[in-house]
C-alpha cells in the first residue's frame, strides 16, 4: 500500500497533474495535429501545451476532423500518434508542402481557436472528440522552435492516496495486535486442573496420584464439578476480532467506493471511428444565406466580376446570361432577400460536401416564394459555391427531418432511380409538348408552360421565320442524381434541362430578334440561321405518391448566327 501511495503521489504531485515530457517540432512543419479520441484515459481532460522559443505567434484550434484532413492533406505536420502518462508522446513527421491553398486561420470550421507565443487547448475527454491543431498565426511562418507538451488532470488521487495511507496505519495496527496476540499465547504455560481437595492431585514434583496413575476424572453430580476449570472463551474472542476486522475492511471498502463519483482518470481503450459532419452545421444556415445574398449584390453591380467565387455551372451559365440582358436592356439586378431560411444535408465523412438551402422571398403585397438553393463545398480550403438555384411557392416548402446530429437522409432510392426518367420526360415535353404518360405533375405549368408559349410565338404565322426547330436533353455535366433530401412526406431534388433552338430566317427578311437574343450573342457573323441555347431548372418533390416537376421560370443562355 506504501509503495503504490508513494508511486501515485510521485507522478502527480499534491497538485494532480501528470504530464508527458515536452517534445520538439521537427522543423519546417506547418502544423500539429492531435486526433483527441486516440487519449486512452476518461473522466478527466487534458490541457496541450504549445511554446515557440522564436517569438513565432502560434494558433490553436480544434474542429472536425473531416474539415482538417481535408484543410492539411499533403501538408507537412507532425502528428501525435500515441498518448501514455507520463511517459513521452509518440509523434511522427509527415513531410508535405511549405502550407495549405488557403489561410488555416480564416476557415469558418473552427469550433474554437486561439493564438499567441504560447497557446494551450483543454478538452474534456468524455465530451465528443475532435481534431487538435497547432499552426502558426502566420501563414508564410512555420513552427521551427515550437515544444509541445500535455498534461491530464488527476482529481481525486490525493485524497486517494490519503485513504489509502489511513488504510495502511489501519491494517499495519490490526497486524501488530494479532501478531503480539499470537505471540503472547505461544508462550504462555498450561493451567494444571485442581482435585476436590484444592491440591494440585500430586505429592511430590511429578503430578501423579502416588500410585503411579494421574487423577483425571471428576465423578459427575460431585462438588468437584464446581471446582472444574471453566470453558476456554478464546475461540469467541476471535469471532469478534474477526467480525471487528471485517466491518472495518466494508467500511473503507464503501469510502473508497464512494471516491467512484469523484471525477477521476481512468485507463480506456480509444474507440477511433471515422469523423463525420454534414454540409452545414445548425445555426448556420441564415449566415451562409446572407453572405451569400451580400455577395451576390456586390457581384452584380460590378458587372459579374468574381462571380466564380459564390457561383459554379450550370447556375453561373444562367446568371452571365442575366447580367448581359440586364446591361442591353438598362436594367438593374438585385440580389433577393430572404426572410425564413432552413439549410440541410446529410453526413459527410470527407469532402466534397453539398446541402440544400431554401430562402423565402416576398413581403406584403408580393407572392411568397421559396428560392431552393443547391450548393457544394469541393474542399475544407474553399467556400461553399451555389450550383443551382430555382423557385417554387411558399406554401409548397417541404418540413425536412433532421437527426440529432442535425444530419438529413438522403432521399430514398426509388426517388432517384426515377429523377432520370423524369428528365427526360422534360425534355420531352420542351420539345414537343407532350405529356401524356408522364410520371411528374406540372409540366403543363410555370416555366415549362412559359417555354411552349414562347416556341408557339416564334413558330406563328406572324413571325416571319421560315423554320424554328427544337431539341432538349437533361444537363451532364452535374450529378442531380446524387444529391437528394428526404423530406416528411417524401423526397426533394433538382434538375434542369438545356434546349437548343435553330431558327430559320429568310434571306430577304430583316428580323429582329429582339434584345434579349441580341445580348447574349457569341458572334457577328451573318448568315440565315440562330442558334439559341436556354436553360430550364425545375424543383422535383415527391409528397406520399404524387410526383411534383415545378419550374417558375426559364433562361436563354447564348446565341450564334450560322
Amino acid at each position: 500500500m506504501a509503495v503504490l501511495v508513494v508511486s501515485a503521489l510521485s507522478v502527480v504531485g499534491t497538485d494532480e497533474v501528470t504530464e508527458t515530457e515536452p517534445f520538439k517540432v521537427e522543423d519546417g512543419a506547418y502544423a500539429v495535429v492531435l486526433d483527441e479520441a486516440i487519449v486512452p484515459y476518461s473522466g478527466t481532460d487534458v490541457t496541450v501545451e504549445a511554446d515557440n522559443s522564436e517569438g513565432t505567434e502560434l494558433f490553436v484550434g480544434t474542429a472536425n476532423g473531416v474539415d482538417t484532413d481535408s484543410m492539411l492533406d499533403g501538408v507537412a505536420q507532425e502528428q501525435i500518434s500515441d498518448v501514455s502518462f507520463p511517459s513521452s508522446v509518440e509523434h511522427r513527421f509527415i513531410p508535405g508542402d511549405d502550407a495549405p491553398e488557403a489561410e488555416i486561420t480564416d476557415m469558418d470550421w473552427w469550433i474554437s481557436q486561439d493564438s499567441g507565443e504560447k497557446v494551450s487547448k483543454t478538452f474534456d475527454l468524455d465530451a465528443d472528440p475532435q481534431v487538435l491543431v497547432i499552426s502558426a498565426a502566420d501563414a508564410d511562418e512555420n513552427l521551427d522552435g515550437t515544444s509541445v507538451t500535455m498534461k491530464m488532470h488527476v482529481a481525486g488521487v490525493f485524497a486517494l492516496s490519503l485513504i489509502g495511507i489511513a488504510l495502511g496505519i489501519i491494517l499495519a495496527g490490526f497486524a501488530a495486535f494479532f501478531f503480539l496476540k499470537w505471540f503472547n499465547g505461544r508462550i504462555r504455560p498450561d493451567r494444571k486442573r485442581l482435585r476436590a481437595d484444592g491440591t494440585d492431585g500430586t505429592d511430590g514434583t511429578d503430578g501423579t496420584d502416588g500410585t503411579g496413575g494421574t487423577d483425571s476424572t471428576v465423578t459427575p453430580g460431585s462438588t468437584d464439578s464446581a471446582r472444574a476449570r471453566p470453558p476456554r472463551r478464546g475461540s469467541a474472542r476471535s469471532t469478534r476480532s474477526l467480525r471487528t476486522l471485517t466491518a472495518t475492511a466494508l467500511t473503507t471498502g464503501l469510502a473508497l467506493s464512494g471516491c467512484s463519483a469523484v471525477p477521476i482518470a481512468q485507463p480506456n481503450s480509444p474507440d477511433i471511428t471515422p469523423y463525420e459532419r454534414t454540409a452545414i452545421r445548425a445555426g448556420e444556415a441564415g449566415e451562409f444565406m446572407t453572405d451569400y445574398t451580400e455577395s451576390l449584390d456586390s457581384v452584380l453591380k460590378d458587372g459579374g466580376t468574381d462571380l466564380d467565387t459564390i457561383q459554379g455551372e450550370p447556375l453561373i451559365e444562367r446568371t452571365r446570361a442575366q447580367i448581359q440582358i440586364a446591361e442591353k436592356a438598362k436594367q438593374k439586378l438585385r440580389a433577393p432577400n430572404f426572410t425564413e431560411v432552413v439549410a440541410g444535408s446529410p453526413s459527410f465523412t470527407e469532402y466534397p460536401m453539398w446541402f440544400y438551402a431554401f430562402g423565402t422571398t416576398g413581403g406584403k403585397g408580393d407572392e411568397k416564394l421559396t428560392q431552393v438553393q443547391l450548393a457544394t463545398r469541393e474542399s475544407a480550403s474553399t467556400d461553399p459555391i451555389v450550383r443551382t438555384a430555382s423557385y417554387i411557392p411558399a406554401d409548397q416548402m417541404p418540413t425536412l427531418m433532421a437527426d440529432g446530429h442535425g444530419a438529413v437522409k438522403p432521399g430514398p432510392e426509388e426517388f432517384t432511380d426515377g429523377m432520370t426518367k423524369t428528365a427526360d420526360q422534360v425534355s420531352t415535353f420542351l420539345a414537343d409538348g407532350k405529356a401524356d404518360g408522364a410520371d411528374a405533375n406540372g409540366l403543363k405549368e410555370g416555366g415549362f408552360k412559359a417555354f411552349r408559349g414562347y416556341l408557339g410565338d416564334l413558330r406563328g404565322e406572324d413571325s416571319g421565320f421560315d423554320k424554328v426547330d427544337v431539341s432538349c436533353k437533361p444537363y451532364e455535366k452535374f450529378d442531380f442524381t446524387s444529391m437528394t433530401l428526404s423530406t416528411e412526406h417524401g423526397a426533394i431534388g433538382m434538375g434542369e434541362v438545356r434546349c437548343t433552338l435553330t431558327i430559320e430566317v429568310p434571306d430577304d427578311y430583316s428580323v429582329d430578334l429582339g434584345d434579349t437574343i441580341e445580348a447574349v450573342k457569341t458572334n457577328d457573323k451573318e448568315g440565315g440561321t440562330v442558334k439559341v441555347a436556354t436553360a430550364h431548372p425545375y424543383v422535383l418533390m415527391k409528397t406520399g405518391d404524387e410526383l411534383s416537376a415545378v419550374a417558375t421560370d426559364w433562361d436563354v443562355l447564348t446565341s450564334r448566327i450560322e
